[in-house]
C-alpha cells in the first residue's frame, strides 16, 4: 500500500507530549505510525530535515 513517509521532521503534538525529530506514516489520510526509523514500502518520501511537523493543527 503506497502512503507518505515524512522523514525528519521535528514533530510537535502536545496530545500526546511529543517533541522531537521523527518520521511520520500517512496511509489513507490518517497517521499510522509515528517513529525514528519509520519505513514503508512504496511510499511517497518528503525529507523534512529542519521543518516542523504538527500532527492535528489542522483540528484546531
Amino acid at each position: 500500500m503506497s502512503g507518505i513517509l515524512i522523514k525528519g521532521g521535528r514533530v510537535i503534538d502536545p496530545a500526546s507530549s511529543l517533541d522531537g525529530v521523527r518520521d511520520v506514516l500517512i496511509e489513507n489520510g490518517k497517521i499510522k505510525s509515528i517513529g525514528s526509523r519509520v519505513r514503508c514500502q512504496g511510499s511517497r518520501v518528503i525529507y523534512a530535515e529542519g521543518l516542523l511537523v504538527l500532527p492535528g493543527l489542522v483540528d484546531m
